[in-house]
């Protein structure tokens, strides 16, 4: 609703969004009625960065690194160096060739002292000499502060420059594009071709003394890495290296050797002692006997083999002699054995059990010195093997830190290699595909665009700011705005009429004659809003009625009027009490006769209705009028004690419908005191007026009287917002 509203206003002020943006167009079209006429030049440049059909050094490539090295590419073709070239070939070119310059200077140009300071010839030598040193001038030195300002008088410099110089890659190609738009078309060809000519020879230069420097960078860190990698291969070898490993093993094999015999002795020991245990109990079984000579000499030889056998087991097992003895010594025990045994068949038995037990003792022995000796040889052996384990560690981590080193080395030697290579390679990759050539035809005319974007933009900003002058303004305009700001119950909307030199009876009573059909329509609606608030006040059911506002202008009398005259169309007999003293307009207008503060209410209905009938003024057939004096005063303070407002429903005997007129809520209190001699009060608002703070105050006085509030009117709607409902 707010937008079809928003449509309206637009529409009623299409004349003013017309007229400002032909006006704009307008002016626009005289401003550029001496355009000059533009001639572009365009060259492409093939970089090399993204094409696969040359020979690279490093063949790795990606998205984000190329599109770095275009915009590298595009900074260092629009710098204030190689801008700086261009302009100065440029200059030296107009000095060079005076009957064939770009550019000619007007005579006031010629006239100004910058002009007439320049010594051509130290001009010329001074740029020549910039051009070759690829240096600029500087606004330091007096002399080419001068030439600088000389230059920017042909509008050779800098930012004149770059008003019309435009570099940019062709998307998604190998190709940089340089567009340059001048007044003469030589002019804009020479640009295009020479700024690539001054890109180039500054490229080379710098890339070269950042090679040279990153060429001693890497020869120092180079140099750095190798010392670095001697150092920790001297480490490797102080610590042994593999031998510590070898050596390791070849310990470890021996300690498992070593713990393999010992598990074989210790399981020999055992049987030994298990097998001594038997004896000791068969002895025991048996009993002890007197040894004979015999078995002395048994025990003399057993005793030899012991001594023997303790020698080869001292030895480590290796002294043969001893074990040659042991076994000699042991075929005689045995033969001495069985001749024992022949000759004392008595006594074989015990002789067998003495032998055997003499032969496991003598084991057991053996057996405990063979398992001292391999549990002393393994722990030898353990502890060497846990220091060369040490060794093996600090080895195995100088091993590391050498390797890694040897890496590092690697990787220096390599960048330094292919630096080496790419400072020896050829440095320039970008060529010049598309020469420049002078244009032979301008560009289009840019002057329709200009008149078109000016009247465009002005129609915009117009109709924003009809828009938002709209959106500003918090007047009552509409019922939608009324409904959502005031929150009144609304009896009837009547729009806004121009009774300048018209009778309200005849607009009323439709006898006045329209001047076209819009003035007719507006009389028309303004006759149907008056019945729709005469049905309403009917439909009410109440008879006196107090007409209000919150505010002056609200158009209260006029209405009230209105109102009248439309009642009487329908038979109806309306009586106007003008209680509004500080401003009797009603008495004014009507001619009614200002007695109403001098009336004084007569006990009997009889009495009284005659007082108020000779007191009324009749103003139309059925309407009447009760005026007052007016002054600075309410009702309270100037009535009698007995006044004709305490029995309006008295009047309803002879009236259809008793009308009050009260002065604004806002100002005055006199609305206030006289709701309590009506029935309903009517409040009139008025759509060209703004609800500020002390209104909303008013309207809470409305919404507190109940019953008594009848609705509310609002008044001046402009014709075209009466359906925005």
């Amino acid at each position: 609703m707010d937008f079809v509203y928003l449509l309206r206003v637009l529409s009623k002020r299409k004349w003013i969004i017309i007229g400002s943006t032909i006006i704009a167009a307008a002016i626009a079209w005289f401003l550029t009625r001496n355009e000059k006429k533009e001639y572009l030049s365009i060259s492409q440049v093939s970089t090399g960065f993204t094409t696969n059909d040359i020979v690279k050094l490093n063949q790795e490539s990606n998205f984000y690194e190329t599109d770095t090295k275009f915009n590298n590419v595009v900074v260092t073709f629009t710098s204030p160096t190689v801008i700086s070239l261009l302009s100065y070939s440029t200059m030296l070119h107009d000095l060079e060739n005076p009957e064939q310059p770009f550019r000619t200077l007007t005579n006031d140009q010629k006239q100004s002292p910058v002009y007439w300071e320049i010594n051509k010839e130290e001009a010329k030598t001074l740029l020549r000499h910039k051009l070759d040193s690829m240096s600029i001038l500087t606004s330091y030195k007096p002399n080419e502060k001068k030439l600088l300002e000389f230059i920017k008088l042909y509008k050779y410099d800098y930012n004149s420059i770059m008003q019309n110089l435009n570099i940019y890659r062709v998307e998604r190609t190998d190709y940089i594009q340089i567009n340059f738009s001048s007044e003469n078309p030589e002019l804009s060809a020479f640009m295009v071709n020479t700024v690539f000519q001054d890109f180039v020879r500054y490229y080379k230069f710098i890339r070269t003394e950042r090679n040279e420097v990153s060429i001693d960078t890497l020869q120092n860190m180079l140099e750095r890495k190798k010392e670095d990698r001697e150092q920790k291969n001297a480490v490797v070898k102080s610590t042994g290296g593999l031998s510590n490993d070898v050596q390791s093993s070849t310990i470890y094999d021996q300690v498992a050797t070593l713990q393999a015999q010992l598990s074989d002795e210790r399981a020999k020991n055992t049987r030994a002692t298990l097998e001594l245990q038997q004896v000791n109990g068969q002895l025991a079984a048996v009993g002890t006997t007197d040894q004979s000579n015999s078995n002395a000499d048994l025990v003399a030889i057993r005793n030899q083999m012991n001594i023997a056998y303790s020698q080869y087991i001292q030895s480590g097992n290796a002294d043969q002699n001893a074990l040659n003895q042991y076994n000699k010594l042991r075929d005689q025990y045995q033969t001495k054995l069985l001749s024992v045994n022949r000759s004392k068949n008595s006594t074989i038995d015990l002789s067998a059990l003495l032998a055997k037990k003499n032969n496991d003792e003598i084991e057991i022995q053996a057996s405990n010195v063979q398992i001292n000796y391999l549990q002393t040889q393994i722990t030898t052996l353990q502890g060497e093997m846990q220091s060369q384990s040490n060794k093996s560690a600090n080895a195995q981590i100088a091993s590391k830190d050498a390797d890694i080193a040897e890496k590092e080395y690697a990787n220096a030697q390599e960048k330094y290699s292919t630096a080496m290579d790419i400072n020896n390679a050829s440095i320039n990759n970008f060529h010049q595909i598309l020469v420049g050539q002078p244009a032979i035809e301008p560009l289009p005319s840019k002057r329709f665009i200009v008149v078109g974007m000016a009247g465009g933009a002005v129609f915009v900003v117009s109709v924003l700011v009809i828009i938002f002058l709209t959106y500003l303004d918090s007047s009552i305009k509409t019922p939608f705005i009324f409904s959502r700001v005031v929150n009144l119950k609304l009896l009837s909307m009547v729009n806004f009429m121009n009774l300048k030199n018209k009778m309200l009876t005849d607009v009323i009573a439709n006898t006045s004659a329209p001047e076209n059909h819009e003035e007719k329509n507006r009389n028309n609606v303004f006759r149907e809003s008056l019945r729709k608030l005469r049905y309403e006040i009917e439909y009410s059911g109440k008879k006196v009625f107090l007409f209000t506002s919150t505010k002056k202008g609200q158009g209260k009398t006029t209405l009230i009027q209105a109102l009248s005259y439309s009642f009487s169309l329908s038979k109806k007999k309306i009586l106007i009490v003008d209680t509004n003293f500080c401003n009797n307009d009603l008495t004014v207008q009507l001619h009614g006769t200002p007695v109403l503060e001098q009336i004084v209410a007569q006990d009997k209905s009889e009495l009284l209705l005659q007082d108020v009938k000779n007191a009324a003024v009749g103003v139309h057939q059925g309407v009447f009028v009760i005026g007052c004096g007016g002054g600075d005063y309410t009702p309270s303070e100037i009535l009698p004690t007995k006044h004709l407002l305490m029995h309006l429903q008295k009047l309803t005997e002879v009236y259809d419908y008793v009308f009050l007129e009260g002065p604004p809520l806002n100002d005055f209190s006199d609305s206030r005191e006289l709701t309590q001699y009506v029935d309903g009060v009517v409040a009139i608002f008025s759509a060209r007026h703004i609800i500020k703070q002390i209104d909303k105050e008013s309207i809470n006085f409305f919404k507190g009287l109940n019953g008594k509030f009848t609705g509310s009117v609002l008044n001046m709607v402009e014709l075209e917002n009466l359906n925005d409902v």
